[in-house]
């Protein structure tokens, strides 16, 4: 008999770790309690939108960091952005966010269903690994 050995799960991004957040946040929510949230760039404030949709399900951003720190430990890492993820091995999911420039009620939606499809896809991928 093998023992499987748990990693934590990393949501990682290239934009400044609004989607990160969102991904660590509901994987929080949903019992990977180690969740982090991790960003390729440097951080950046979380646009309104992220904190809002968070909050409707009773959530708080996580704090967000670097890639590369998070990485200094063994990480599942969760790819939310579109393109190639720059971890090998990494699960993707291909997402974004609006820019500020849009309206608020399409951000907020987006940001909603980014949010859903993170949920959908801990429930079904990652429970069936």
């Amino acid at each position: 008999m093998t023992t499987k050995t748990h990693r934590p799960l990393c949501f990682a991004d290239a934009s400044g770790g609004a989607l990160a957040a969102l991904g660590a946040a509901v994987a929080r929510a949903l019992g990977h309690t180690d969740a982090v949230a991790a960003t390729l760039s440097e951080a950046s404030p979380l646009p309104a939108e992220v904190p809002a949709v968070l909050a409707e399900i009773g959530l708080e951003a996580p704090a967000i960091l670097k890639l590369e720190a998070a990485l200094s430990n063994p990480h599942t890492v969760v790819w939310l952005a579109e393109g190639a993820a720059p971890v090998a091995g990494a699960r993707a999911l291909p997402c974004k966010l609006l820019p500020a420039d849009a309206g608020e009620l399409e951000r907020l939606s987006t940001a909603r269903i980014v949010r859903d499809r993170i949920e959908r896809m801990l429930e079904t991928d990652l429970a069936a690994s």
